[in-house]
This record gives C-alpha cells, sequence and structure tokens, in this order.
C-alpha cells in the first residue's frame, strides 16, 4: 500500500506537458487472498493496450509509445509488486515522469490521455471528506492504518515511528531528550531524570515514559507521514492513554474524541469500523458547512453551475468550493489565452475531462472540492462552485 501526500498530489496536479502528453490510468484491484487476485495483471495489460492505442492516436510512433508505457510494463512482470496491491491502482507517466499508487479506493477503470493527469478519482481519498488515519497505539504495540470511509490499509510503520513503548525509549538518548525539552516547553517534572533502563519489553509505564513515548510517535508521524496533511487522526487506546497522547501532539487535525479500547485485541477491520462511526460526523459537517457556504454565495451571486464558467473560473482561481459529480465526465477542452470551452458530446483527440480539469485548477489555488453523487451536486449539473469573488 502506498501513501498519497499532498506534494504528491500537488505535483500531479502542477504537471502539465506541451506537446507531450500525460498519461492516467485507474482500475479496482484484488487484495492478495483473494481467488481473482490473478486477475490483476491481466486487467492491468489490457489498460496499457488502450493507452498505447491512445498514445498513437495522438500522432505518436508504436516505438515512442512503447517508450512511454515502459516502466508500467515492467510491474507486469514484478511478482512482489503484485502482492501489495490494495483496493485500486492509479498510474501516472509522462515523458519524464512515472508514479504509481496502491490506495484503498475501487476505482473504476479509466485510461485518460491528454496534456496533464487526470486526478479526479483521487478525490475518493483526498477529498475534504474522503481521507483519515487511524492511530491505534498501546504500551506494547503501534498500528497505523490510512482510511476512507469504506476501506483501508495497514502502513508500514518501521523505521519511521517507535511501535512499542519499550522501542521508543530503548533508543531514547540524551539528544532526544534535550530535543524534547525544546519542542514541548512544558517542563514536565522529572522528565531529565527519570533513569530509565529497558530490558526486552519491560518498562516503567510512568505517565512522563508514555508522554516522552508519544512525542516520539508524534514526531515521527509528522516527519515521515503527515507533513502538510489535512485529514483528520483518530487515536485508539485505552481511556488513560488519550490525554498524554494530546499533550505530545502536534498535529493541527487530531481529533478530540477517541476511540476506547485495547486495540491490542482487536483486527483492523474492526478498529476501522469503529473509527469511522467517529469521523464520520466530521465530514459530514464539513460537507454541510460547504452547502451552506455554496448558498449563501449564490444569494449574492457568488455561484454558478456553469460549465463554461465554473472551468475558466477555476483557472484563475476563483473557486472556493467545488462539487463535482464523481462518476462523470465531460469531455472537451480549454484555451486560457482566448478564455474559451469547448465541449464534445465524446471524447477527441488531446480531449480532457472538463470536471477534472476544474478540479485540478481548484486544488491548485487551494480550494476545497467536494466529489459527490449526480444527484447531490447543488443545481443537478455535474458540477457547482461558490467563488472568492
Amino acid at each position: 500500500m502506498d501513501i498519497l501526500a499532498k506534494d504528491e498530489l500537488k505535483a500531479l496536479v502542477q504537471t502539465q506537458t506541451q506537446p507531450g502528453v500525460c498519461v492516467s490510468i485507474y482500475m479496482p484491484t484484488y487484495r492478495p487472498g483473494s481467488p481473482d487476485v490473478q486477475q490483476n495483471p491481466l486487467r492491468f495489460r489490457k489498460l496499457l493496450e488502450q493507452a498505447q492505442q491512445r498514445l498513437t492516436g495522438t500522432g505518436l510512433k508504436r516505438a515512442e509509445a512503447d517508450k512511454y508505457l515502459e516502466p508500467a510494463e515492467r510491474l507486469l512482470e514484478d511478482t512482489f509488486f503484485w502482492l501489495n496491491v490494495s483496493d485500486g491502482l492509479a498510474v501516472f507517466l509522462s515523458r519524464d515522469y512515472f508514479r504509481y499508487y496502491r490506495l484503498p479506493a475501487q476505482f473504476p477503470e479509466l485510461v485518460a490521455v491528454a496534456n496533464r493527469f487526470h486526478v479526479k478519482p483521487l478525490l475518493t481519498i483526498t477529498a475534504a471528506d474522503g481521507l483519515f488515519y487511524v492511530l491505534a497505539i498501546s504500551q506494547k504495540t503501534v498500528r497505523l492504518l490510512q482510511c476512507t470511509r469504506f476501506s483501508f490499509n495497514e502502513v508500514n510503520i518501521a523505521g519511521k515511528i517507535p511501535r512499542s513503548l519499550a522501542e521508543a525509549l530503548r533508543y531514547d538518548d540524551v539528544d532526544r531528550e534535550a530535543q524534547y525539552h525544546q519542542h514541548s516547553g512544558r517542563g514536565v517534572p522529572g522528565l531529565g531524570n527519570t533513569g530509565v533502563t529497558a530490558h526486552g519489553d519491560e518498562v516503567e509505564d510512568t505517565k512522563d515514559n508514555l508522554l516522552r513515548f508519544f512525542f516520539l510517535v508524534d514526531r515521527g508521524l509528522q516527519r515521515e507521514i503527515l507533513h502538510n496533511e489535512t485529514a483528520p487522526l483518530v487515536v485508539m487506546g485505552v481511556d488513560y492513554l488519550f490525554p498524554i497522547y494530546r499533550k505530545a501532539n502536534t498535529y493541527r487535525h487530531l481529533l478530540d474524541k477517541e476511540v476506547e479500547g485495547n486495540p491490542d485485541k482487536m483486527a483492523a477491520h474492526e478498529l476501522h469500523r469503529l473509527a469511522v462511526s467517529v469521523v464520520e460526523p466530521q465530514f459530514k459537517k464539513r460537507q454541510e458547512e460547504a452547502t451552506r457556504i455554496y448558498r449563501e454565495s449564490a444569494g449574492l451571486g457568488r455561484a454558478t453551475t456553469d460549465l463554461d464558467k465554473i472551468v475558466a473560473e477555476s483557472y484563475n482561481g476563483r473557486v472556493y468550493i467545488l462539487f463535482v459529480a464523481a462518476n462523470q465526465q465531460k469531455w472537451g477542452s480549454y484555451d486560457p489565452v482566448a478564455n474559451k470551452v469547448e465541449t464534445h458530446s465524446q471524447e477527441e483527440s488531446r480531449d480532457v475531462d472538463l470536471l477534472d480539469f476544474a478540479v485540478s485548477q481548484t486544488l491548485a489555488h487551494r480550494g476545497e472540492v467536494y466529489a459527490v453523487e449526480a444527484d447531490k451536486v447543488p443545481g443537478g449539473g455535474p458540477a457547482a462552485a461558490a467563488l472568492r469573488y
């Protein structure tokens, strides 16, 4: 499983090639253990064949198209890669760019070839109401899950975050204590003179030791995984741990409400199910607030459901909140010099999905995007936008 960091999403959104092309491939995948897991590379091969046809349709020679797709072709023979898939696969290629992400989202099959990457399917886990994390923590075990409301993946934290109290304090030397004092500024009594000695997995579980442990967990999360993230973080643990963790926490999007219980006794799917019940109201609240802002903006004449206008205004950075129909495409092109939008009933060579274009531009200008079912887009069209001015 891979983590799609905010910086990487930003790079995808901002990538534009002229006169080259960007290839975006999405597909659902069967997890290891499924009786259908062998279909994964076979389906991927068919999508690569579609991508090759699209590339040659833009005027590239067959050899040039093959060169484009060569990095992705190598995945077909990578057994380890297919043993570590999740619910969905997203692959992005251009002349000098290749990235793939195995993510906890069931993507519909899609091949897009244009002058920019197609990112709208990623909204399942990157939109304001899409992604969250679960930190299941006890003295013996630390686990991190990356989740959507419908799926989850356990993140490999080895070498990034201490996996137990014993592991954290075993390597917590004098320099780390100095960094702790400088960082926290809380002056925890006795912190510098706890005299901790770790033998195997036996460590005294004093409040000071737990606070130091949680500081190291927080530091690893911030440095290695959650930097630049805005997704909610749900903590699960026995009741007395959360107030201590909250003191060490520096992540701005930690939820105030924890999930109580001993996570050591729970499977990942149980952690996910319990966490959804906590985070769901937060997501609902965000979307309700976005809808309220849209309606208020509409009353002031600062909202639109006209797709041509949305495309142009997103490019100019005026879209503050955007609602799009998650499973629709509107093919066409946009000329920013002439400020002209053309729409086509079917995809033509070098077309882009105009909904995807508006999503990319809105995200690039730090707007909020909500991918919803078509009947939940305000105004009944494929998109609706609240404008900044």
